[in-house]
């Protein structure tokens, strides 16, 4: 018989797997009727340059975030056999928070919110592998867009830190920020500050990367000023060839 704690545990995982697939999904049937909208009911021979090339990148993002879900729905499913071994993964951060943004492009459009990115040159890569950082950045920055109903600037940052043996991630937003009885909260799962404007689901998706993080080896920080912004310092280990 099951015991509550892997219940609770099984619970998180599925749980934990509708919140990475669920924004992407919504992404692909945004595009996907707006293409069909845009299209079906249009006589003609031929497509011009202009639709042509507008239809292509289209799937080419529909691609994108259809092999970021299977990516995913394989994880998930390895998980479900055995525990995943993060060491021996790793990929290169600054084109995992280039993919995200991309990504959430229409999102971050709609909210009048503009991602300013200062990417370190020539880092090495993270002892993470690409689903789980994608995971890692693409719930900060969400938590972020959603706690900017008034629009504003995400500001990313990458670095290698000091000691050459992690590479700092820094996302900072001009939100509204968290209240400190909150912020000792914030990596609890299904904690959420929803009656602060952010999505019910973000508190889950803070306790998978605080997970995620820590298998890794690495930290997670949170600083926030209630109506001035909240601040995310990660520090991931830089993979030593």
């Amino acid at each position: 018989m099951k015991s509550n704690s892997d219940i609770s545990n099984s619970f998180t995982v599925i749980s934990g797997l509708a919140h990475e697939l669920d924004s992407p999904l919504k992404s692909i049937l945004t595009k996907t009727r707006k293409l069909i909208t845009d299209y079906k009911n249009r006589n003609f021979e031929y497509i011009s340059y202009k639709d042509f090339n507008l239809i292509i990148k289209t799937l080419e993002q529909l691609e994108r975030q259809l092999e970021h879900c299977s990516d995913t729905t394989s994880r998930m499913l390895y998980v479900g056999k055995r525990r995943a071994h993060l060491e021996g993964n790793q990929c290169q951060i600054n084109e995992i928070i280039n993919n995200v943004t991309e990504g959430l492009s229409d999102q971050l459009k709609a909210a009048r919110i503009k991602v300013v990115m200062k990417l370190g040159k020539d880092l090495p890569m993270v002892t993470v592998g690409p689903v789980e950082a994608h995971q890692i950045i693409h719930n900060v920055v969400v938590n972020a867009i959603q706690a900017m109903p008034g629009g504003g600037n995400i500001k990313i940052k990458t670095l290698l830190e000091a000691d050459s043996r992690f590479v700092g991630i820094d996302v900072l937003d001009e939100g509204i920020g968290i209240t400190p009885e909150h912020l000792s909260k914030v990596f609890e799962p299904f904690f959420t500050t929803k009656e602060r404007g952010i999505d019910k689901s973000a508190g889950l998706g803070l306790s998978i990367i605080y997970s995620i993080i820590n298998a890794a080896g690495g930290s997670v920080h949170i600083k926030s000023s209630l109506r001035k912004g909240t601040a995310v310092q990660i520090s991931l280990p830089a993979f030593q060839s």
